[in-house]
């Protein structure tokens, strides 16, 4: 079961926190320091959780990124980005960067110039090394290994000093995050309907492979030293060499015993428990550790806590006990760039991808008949993280791809306790978001004219104000703002309107 936030606390969907040495943990990163913006203020400061201090107040505009091993980024006026130390933190220690990820404790991140290929820097933002030209895309490091993508689409790995350790034989790789194995998804075959996954350690070497039609992954990484998954009915757990063993965690039934409505496990393995409209904590024995008073609770390290009450925040620790006297109403705590992307594209080829993605009567695989329902294998089971929304949102690859509907995906029921899904709900547009200011500010341009000049194929004409209509009277329009462009698809012309196209100052 699920805790749900109602609070809009920017991107607090996952807790990122600073890294734990090389143990097993089922805390990646442990954050001292979180981006906030303060009661009454629509500027961020930097807020240290353990003493309560603000170490930066109202010092950007924009939201800085989570701070791990003390360094972080944030977008500026000019809409690229610049490296900060929080020992100095109204001082870039670089910039510019068309694209970056979050350093490591291992003191290094991925970026790219506008304009230029990907880079291992260190914390001073000095070139470790200049990654082949071929190298599309990288994750941030974790554990001293990063995933990188080529341009054949296939994936592999890279050590702090930016060398090749696993060659790009991958059709899909994850991160090394809790331990030293981390799940890859070979080459499939043609024809082959069967996809296995492996998992490898940081050599490479394969320990076992399985197929994904006998388990499906709850998530593709190793917490707590197992992999979760299901396998037919029931909820399983792998260890590195594949074997099935007990659940390190199963201790739910004493918080079951206790009469709450709802309850989650943090990764110090406590609950945060509801009862009623309130949110509190107790230990894994019961205890209560936070009275049951708050609107709701967020782990941020297992040692400190934001506690919700009212719509304002403060920070707490695991008794319960107030930390420094800030009030915020916003904090930034998980990753939202976690790969960065060379500063280039071929247009041809990028119009090309986004081409493939849609026809005369359907994109991204739904079309005007597509409801809910067909969609629910996308769906938590807890409808009310989607109350008062009307769309769903799905990363793949490179881009974002929302989908749309006639109406909101979940609807609160009358006492606010739980929610209602809206099965019947029809998808009536699709929008395909590309980030691309780490390229040159023509890039979007470009590869919009490539696409219309090609649409005849795909049998749209263009109609007016940049829309573009089907004989099946559907419709297509392009459109980019801020460095993102938007292909957005109307299932029904008439509710098409014409697309906002701003040049990046």
């Amino acid at each position: 079961m699920k805790i749900l936030s109602r609070i809009a606390l920017a991107a607090f969907a996952a807790v990122l926190m600073t890294a734990c040495g090389g143990k097993d943990t089922a805390y990646q990163y442990k954050t001292q320091y979180l981006p906030v913006q303060l009661v009454g203020s629509e500027k961020w400061s930097i807020l240290d959780v353990n003493s309560g201090e603000v170490v930066a107040k109202d010092a950007f505009d924009n939201s800085p990124s989570p701070i791990v091993a003390g360094m972080f980024y944030v977008l500026n006026s000019e809409g690229s980005y610049d490296y900060y130390d929080v020992s100095a933190p109204t001082t870039p220690v670089a910039g510019h960067f068309g694209s970056v990820t979050s350093y490591s404790d291992d003191g290094v991140a991925v970026c790219s110039s506008v304009g230029g290929p990907l880079c291992v820097i260190d914390r001073k933002g000095q070139v470790i090394k200049q990654l082949p030209k071929e190298v599309s895309q990288c994750s941030m490091f974790a554990r001293g290994m990063a995933a990188f993508q080529n341009d054949n689409g296939m994936w592999g790995y890279i050590n702090t000093s930016g060398d090749t350790i696993v060659p790009a034989v991958f059709s899909n790789a994850n991160l090394f995050l809790y331990n030293d194995y981390a799940v890859v998804v070979g080459q499939q075959q043609e024809g082959d309907s069967t996809v296995n996954f492996s998992v490898i350690d940081k050599s490479g070497t394969v320990k076992y492979t399985a197929s994904a039609s006998e388990y499906q992954l709850v998530q593709p990484y190793y917490i707590n030293g197992v992999l979760p998954a299901v396998k037919g009915d029931s909820l399983v757990c792998l260890n590195p060499d594949g074997k099935e063993v007990p659940n390190p965690i199963d201790d739910k039934a004493t918080v079951e015993k206790g009469g709450f409505d709802d309850f989650s496990r943090t990764p110090s393995g406590d609950f945060i428990v509801i009862k009623g409209k309130k949110t509190g904590m107790v230990d894994k024995n019961g205890k209560q550790l936070v009275p049951i008073s708050y609107d709701n609770l967020i782990d941020v390290n297992g040692e400190r806590f934001i506690a919700i009450k009212d719509g304002v925040c403060h920070i707490i620790d695991r008794n319960g006990n107030a930390v420094g006297t800030a009030k915020f109403s916003n904090a930034h705590v998980s990753e939202d760039n976690p790969f960065a992307t060379r500063g280039f594209i071929d247009p041809s080829l990028a119009a090309a991808s986004l081409m493939m993605m849609f026809d005369e009567t359907s994109a991204c695989g739904v079309n005007a008949s597509t409801t809910l329902m067909d969609m629910n294998r996308m769906l938590s089971t807890d409808a009310r993280l989607y109350a008062g929304s009307n769309s769903l949102i799905l990363p793949q690859g490179p881009y974002i791809i929302q989908y749309v509907f006639d109406k909101d995906v979940a609807t609160m029921n009358a006492d606010s306790t739980a929610a209602s899904f809206n099965y019947d709900a029809l998808v009536n547009r699709v929008i395909i978001s590309s980030k691309l200011n780490h390229c040159p500010a023509s890039t979007e341009n470009a590869v919009i004219k490539t696409i219309e000049s090609n649409l005849g194929t795909k049998g749209f004409v263009f109609a007016r104000d940049h829309i573009f209509c089907s004989d099946y009277r559907t419709a297509l329009t392009l459109g980019y703002e801020k460095g993102i462009m938007n292909l957005t698809y109307y299932m029904h012309f008439n509710e098409s309107v014409p697309p906002t196209r701003a040049k990046r100052q």
